[in-house]
């Protein structure tokens, strides 16, 4: 009887980036984790979904989770596993998005999420950057362009940060990000990172 091979993170991520029957045994193997599955139909359910939504949700964050290791974008910043429910939570958020449902989902989540937005993932230090800019901005102004970020709409905005109306909530907004360009424009080395 032959033994398979120990699928640690690593060893999945050199299997599926180096292809053949290789990357095929591991996505095999990472296909077939019930745990992993039922994580994810739970998530759906817990999240307004149904037990066929969560089946699709899983397929579709397959196969987005083996494009990203293909294209080297997983950075070893966090487990597999978790790289792979990220993956499954942002599917969700857009598809909701997509039918004009609101997705609720508290701060965490949020980041992790917005990880995959423009082209799924950001580069890692530009990344950071972002994020020590909109640290400078003050908590709120970071909170809204997290959430404009993510794509989520004036309505879902105003009521996320409990502004009367949609239109206050665009008015904020606009005061935000005329900061974090204002902050840009003041920094020769942000200008440069951001190629200005």
């Amino acid at each position: 009887m032959s033994q398979s091979p120990p699928w640690t993170d690593k060893a999945i991520v050199t299997a599926i980036a180096a292809g053949g029957t290789g990357r095929d045994a591991a996505l095999q193997w990472w296909f077939g984790n019930e745990g992993l599955q039922r994580w994810v139909r739970q998530y759906a359910m817990q999240h307004g979904g149904s037990e066929a939504d969560g089946e699709d949700l899983y397929h579709d964050s397959f196969i987005t989770f083996d494009r990203l290791l293909r294209e080297g974008k997983y950075r070893e910043e966090a487990s597999l596993k978790t790289f792979f429910c990220s993956i499954a939570k942002w599917q969700w958020l857009n598809r909701q998005r997509k039918q004009g449902r609101m997705v609720s989902m508290d701060e965490g989540e949020r980041l992790e999420i917005a990880l995959f937005t423009e082209d799924e993932m950001y580069d890692r230090e530009r990344q950071a950057v972002f994020q020590k800019m909109l640290a400078a901005l003050g908590e709120k102004c970071k909170r809204m362009l997290t959430l404009y970020q993510l794509s989520h709409s004036m309505k879902e905005i105003a009521t996320e940060m409990g502004y009367a109306s949609d239109q206050v909530a665009m008015n904020q907004c606009s005061e935000c990000r005329k900061k974090l360009k204002a902050l840009i424009e003041n920094s020769h080395e942000l200008k440069e990172f951001f190629n200005i």
